[in-house]
């Protein structure tokens, strides 16, 4: 029993190809070097606009691409060495933003750490020691602080007889 229906061939034609695209793609900027002895045809045309690369040693052995070529870097393939990640320079408006959203992001999880239960949370271990949680809200106020730390209360008695309630039973 087929589960997907039956494609014509101009949609399987159009599914290969954004299967292709979505493959081929890649993020970033990445500097690149040839780590064969030999030239290295790319299956893809670099940002440079290269598809041949030179061997290593020789000029034209480095080329920039994206991420797509990262899985040719190192162990099984080895064809390519990273030489450097290019970050590219932000506008001072798009540094503002990007702070700011870290900020947000930072408070938010500040906000779901306090909401959270304090049993839920996992142990925390220091070279101190164990650190234990306590969550104070801001407008509680310990209960032996008083607002002014010179101002000296005086002591209140609770109940004018201490054993008000309770029984002695002699046996």
């Amino acid at each position: 029993m087929r589960n997907t229906p039956r494609l014509n061939r101009y949609e399987r034609r159009e599914m290969h190809a954004e299967k292709l695209k979505n493959d081929m793609a890649g993020t970033g900027v990445y500097i690149y070097e040839n780590n064969t002895d030999g030239d290295l045809k790319l299956p893809k045309v670099t940002d440079s606009g290269v598809r041949q690369i030179a061997p290593k040693g020789k000029p034209g052995c480095r080329f920039q691409g994206d991420s797509y070529f990262l899985k040719w870097v190192g162990s099984p393939m080895n064809l390519l060495k990273l030489v450097e990640e290019v970050v590219p320079k932000m506008t001072f408006q798009e540094l503002q933003a990007h702070k700011a959203k870290q900020e947000l992001l930072l408070e938010e999880e500040a906000m779901a750490n306090e909401r959270q239960l304090l049993l839920d949370q996992p142990d925390c271990i220091t070279h101190q020691g164990k650190i234990e949680r306590v969550v104070v809200e801001p407008g509680q106020q310990p209960i032996n602080d008083s607002v002014d730390p010179n101002q000296k209360k005086p002591d209140v008695l609770l109940t004018e007889d201490p054993l008000d309630g309770v029984e002695i039973i002699l046996g």
